[in-house]
């Protein structure tokens, strides 16, 4: 079984490497380039931090996690010292354990490893709380509103930027070897890397074809709101695991592959 696996850079090899362990032929590509948000929207979040002006803060991602850290130490500053005064949520075990590298106490991890998840559990606890979500530039939408619905006064701070990079030559024989037909299956862990593999993919043959090819092939996607983008674009999702982590969907590929 070969397997498209497409991830920012920072989690790509760890991620082929996990594929390979669970059996796939792994074919690899970082359609997304991540870029920090070092900025005044950065300079706010450490005011706010100072100030004691955060009572939850709700990590999404060990990218987000190092971009913190990084950002934070840049400016004579330790994250975990910055953060020591919240309630620390992380979105699921890899957050976690990014925390505990840089020395960020955990103080919840939602039983599901999801924003929808973690609305479910902690929305109601979080009401009327100053609720800081630190995440990428294209974070879920569900847990923002989610948390605003449920009384909590959110803000959210742009740690890092995913920018599509379509012309990288990974992308690029990743494209051909799926229109090709060389590949068996596809593991999306976030609607951006799917949309950002389509429009590359576009560039080679029509979305018509792109779409079918994709619609004979078993494809997995990691989260609801990645599984909604799919289907949104018209393609049958396979694999969808409850909890959203990169294990749990290669998981839920293996499960779903015809014996």
């Amino acid at each position: 079984m070969r397997l498209a696996v497409m991830r920012p850079k920072d989690k790509l090899e760890e991620s082929i490497v996990l594929a390979r362990e669970m059996g796939f032929d792994v074919v690899a590509a970082s359609p997304l380039q991540i870029e920090m948000n070092d900025g005044p929207e950065f300079d706010a979040l450490l005011r706010a931090l100072k100030n004691e002006e955060v009572d939850v803060a709700v990590l999404t991602s060990s990218t987000g996690v190092e971009a913190l850290a990084r950002m934070a130490s840049r400016r004579g500053e330790d994250a975990a010292v910055l953060l020591s005064s919240c309630y620390r949520i992380a979105i699921g075990p890899l957050t976690a354990k990014a925390m505990a590298a840089r020395g960020i106490g955990v103080d919840m991890i939602p039983e599901e490893y999801s924003s929808e998840g973690l609305v479910r559990q902690m929305g109601q606890e979080l009401a009327y709380k100053r609720v800081h979500l630190m995440r990428s530039s294209h974070g879920e939408r569900i847990l923002y509103d989610g948390l605003v619905e449920a009384g909590a006064e959110v803000t959210e701070t742009v740690l890092y930027e995913l920018v599509p990079d379509p012309d990288a030559p990974e992308v690029r024989y990743l494209v051909d070897e799926s229109m090709a037909g060389k590949v068996d299956a596809f593991a999306f862990s976030s609607s951006l890397s799917a949309a950002s593999f389509i429009d590359a993919a576009e560039k080679v043959a029509s979305r018509e074809k792109v779409i079918d090819m994709l619609n004979s092939r078993v494809v997995g996607a990691m989260g609801g709101p990645t599984r909604k983008r799919l289907e949104q674009m018209g393609i049958r999702v396979t694999a969808v695991p409850v909890n959203a982590t990169f294990r749990d969907l290669l998981e839920s590929i293996s499960a779903s592959i015809p014996r």
